[in-house]
């Protein structure tokens, strides 16, 4: 997959983010440049969307927008931390559509493991998540001036987690998989990188799949597909594709 990472504030000299027990573009570069070093780890593309100077907030929030969409990135994630009243302390996570607040949904429950108090997924249409044309999440990790969570925060742990709810890679939760899964193909089809149509997504990003059964390690339903994990990388070196189900169905293995 191809994820947009776009580290809060960090474009000076008008975007620098919240004051608190730490500082808030000093948290957002920790875990943001952690977390593009362990996608591309696991074999995925990332492009930064972090500028790097800006004549306003405003326009600091129109180049990451930007940079998202005309690299044409299958998820888009902006990476904040909350300040209120030094009280209020855990993480949530900000999304709009229904593929965004299922990959919403996926990174808290991994922040929230951490031992974060989980503050849910909400649906506030903040600029970089409303204008992006892809699903996106804007995570709000923890709270920068709690000393509950500035104790508990970890920059390694924290982009961990938000790796293992993006690309479902969490080696407890494999260890605990039994299942195993077949994706019965019914009309010749095609595999794609999102739930977009076909049409509006790059020739070299599909690939056509004949009717038959495949075996594949993991499956969820989202927007009328179905997300599929594949055993390897052999369809452009990606072993996650999405498959609309109006030509697929899912079979759990005996």
């Amino acid at each position: 997959m191809k994820f947009g990472i776009d580290i809060g504030h960090n474009c000076s000299p008008h975007d620098t983010g919240a004051t608190g027990i730490q500082q808030e573009d000093a948290l957002t570069k920790a875990v943001g440049t952690k977390l593009i070093q362990k996608l591309k780890a696991a074999g995925h593309t990332v492009i930064d969307c972090t500028p790097t100077s800006a004549s306003s907030v405003n326009d600091s929030l129109r180049q990451r927008v930007n940079k998202a969409n005309a690299n044409n990135v299958n998820v888009f994630v902006s990476i904040h931390f909350n300040k209120f009243n030094t009280i209020a302390n855990g993480a949530e996570i900000f999304a709009i559509s229904n593929a965004s607040k299922g990959i919403a949904q996926s990174v808290l429950k991994e922040i929230v493991k951490l031992g974060f108090n989980d503050r849910k997924v909400k649906s506030t249409g903040f600029f970089v998540i409303k204008n992006t044309q892809m699903p996106a999440i804007l995570i709000e990790c923890c709270f920068c001036d709690s000393k509950t969570d500035m104790t508990r925060f970890d920059a390694e742990k924290m982009a961990e987690a938000i790796k293992d709810g993006l690309i479902g890679e969490s080696k407890e939760d494999e260890a605990k998989s039994d299942k195993s899964y077949i994706l019965q193909i019914t009309t010749k089809t095609v595999l794609k990188p999102s739930t977009e149509q076909a049409s509006e997504i790059p020739k070299e990003s599909l690939f056509d799949i004949e009717p038959g059964s495949y075996p594949i390690l993991d499956a969820h339903f989202e927007e009328n597909h179905y997300w599929v994990k594949w055993p390897d990388k052999s369809k452009g070196n990606r072993n996650e594709h999405f498959v609309f189900a109006g030509h697929a169905k899912i079979v759990e293995k005996d």
